[in-house]
């Protein structure tokens, strides 16, 4: 009887033992240590302190890691605060130096620095671990925009690329704002793609790359989009110093076209030209060629001036070639030429009404002459 229960009472020691050994870790796991980086974003070249916080009791020992396990072989130095004994183990290098809290320290940090440190401490009460993750920081060098295309023609398909490093965000500009609608960005934001590029989107654009320690902007690209010719007219302007009028080529496109007109045969590399008045022909055909060099496209209209009295009626039809489709413009313009008939036309006026007015002067002069002569 008397073993039994010696047996049970042994028992329930046991029970006592592993409720007290099961009790005291869950509190040391509640409780719990942790490291704080100081500063929070270390940068490349100078410190930063692993700082141990949540620690109760005298520190016995504790000893760093370069990794997230407590192996000899990632052991930086052992420590026993009490003897004042540090012991470098097989990652040891010079900057790393300890505090007796159990902290470590970091000088002259360079970019293979980074990575997962892993701090093993032991108290009267308890023994822990803990891995933190150390991120160096870099500032992040001028981004650089490059371009999938140097001549880009409209409808192709384009790529601009953020051209940085250090970034852990890009942000794009087009103008100053936003981007255009119905452009894909990758996934780091790295690059910007235009599926079928249009003439409005053209514009100056910008990256800004940032991190947590810097930002920086790109200089401006200046992106321009190809097209044209397109919208080709002919316009007739009157020269108010000159008898003649003239004739001037326009059309839509970038880059900016060469004109030449072609009149039976001579050929006028200019966009304007003046308007012949030959009464002997019914009619002129001027020729207005329009070439881009970069769309490799032309279009051509031709112009047909008639003087018909006082007027100059000029009508065109224009045809886009390329891949443009055809088109027809009509364009009547009737001009009044103006110094050669409405100028004279007024002189005679003038001179007519100046020779009234001293006939009526004369009539009156002598009137009065008569009247003092009766006197």
């Amino acid at each position: 009887m008397a073993g039994e229960k010696a047996t049970a009472a042994r028992a329930l020691c046991m029970r006592g033992y592993l409720l007290t050994v099961c009790l005291s870790v869950w509190m040391d796991s509640a409780h719990g240590i942790g490291v704080q980086l100081i500063p929070q974003y270390p940068v490349v070249n100078q410190s930063v302190t692993l700082s141990v916080t949540g620690v109760t009791g005298t520190i016995r020992v504790f000893a760093w890691y370069k990794g997230s396990s407590v192996d000899t072989n990632n052991q930086i130095f052992n420590v026993i605060p009490s003897l004042n004994s540090v012991t470098h183990g097989r990652q040891y290098f010079s900057r790393a130096s300890q505090f007796p809290n159990g902290s470590l320290q970091i000088s002259g940090l360079v970019p293979t620095d980074q990575g997962n440190y892993t701090v093993f401490i032991q108290t009267a009460e308890h023994t822990e671990q803990h891995t933190v993750l150390l991120t160096v920081y870099e500032p992040v060098t001028k981004p650089v925009i490059s371009s999938s295309s140097s001549q880009l023609l409209i409808n192709k398909t384009l790529t601009l690329t953020c051209i940085t490093a250090h970034a852990e965000r890009i942000l794009w500009r087009k103008d100053g704002n936003g981007l255009p609608t119905g452009v894909d960005l990758s996934p780091d934001n790295r690059t910007v793609t235009f599926h079928r590029i249009n003439r409005w989107d053209a514009g100056q654009y910008q990256c800004e790359a940032e991190n947590p320690i810097s930002g920086n902007m790109s200089d401006i690209f200046t992106l321009t989009v190809s097209y044209g010719p397109e919208n080709v007219k002919s316009l007739l302007h009157v020269n108010t110093g000159s008898d003649r009028p003239s004739l001037q080529c326009v059309a839509d496109s970038v880059p900016a076209p060469t004109y030449l007109w072609r009149i039976n045969g001579t050929v006028i590399p200019h966009d304007t030209i003046s308007v012949l008045q030959d009464k002997s022909q019914e009619q002129l055909v001027y020729i207005c060629e329009v070439y881009n060099s970069v769309t490799r496209r032309s279009a051509t209209i031709s112009v047909h001036v008639a003087i018909i009295e006082s007027y100059c009626v000029a009508s065109t039809v224009g045809i886009i070639s390329g891949s443009f489709a055809g088109t027809v413009l009509i364009i009547y313009t009737t001009v009044l030429l103006y110094k050669k008939y409405s100028l004279p036309l007024r002189k005679y006026q003038k001179a007519s009404l100046s020779k009234r007015r001293e006939s009526i002067y004369a009539s009156g002069s002598k009137r009065r002459e008569s009247i003092y002569g009766e006197l």
